[in-house]
């Protein structure tokens, strides 16, 4: 494990901070340094921003209430000015 960015690399080694089978998954995912890093992705993800679902979900709704809205405001448009002459 040479380090050649310490002056010394030859006194200085440092192993992988990951390998295979480091960790053992209850689903039977693979044990694999690729399923580390991703497992170690979506935390880093989630530690970053904590509230993301929550305001996901309060976006949809939100979505879901002006859509509404919208349409009935058009609905009370086309009615209230259905009697005037264009």
């Amino acid at each position: 494990h040479y380090n050649p960015y310490f002056l010394s690399g030859v006194s200085l080694k440092m192993p992988k901070p990951l390998s295979d089978g480091q960790v053992t998954y209850d689903d039977g995912s693979p044990q694999t340094v690729d399923q580390y890093s991703r497992d170690v992705s979506a935390f880093l993800m989630w530690a970053a921003e904590p509230h993301l679902e929550d305001r996901k979900k309060t976006g949809f709704r939100v979505l879901v209430f002006l859509a509404l809205f919208g349409a009935l405001v058009y609905m009370t448009k086309r009615k209230v000015w259905a009697d005037v002459a264009h």
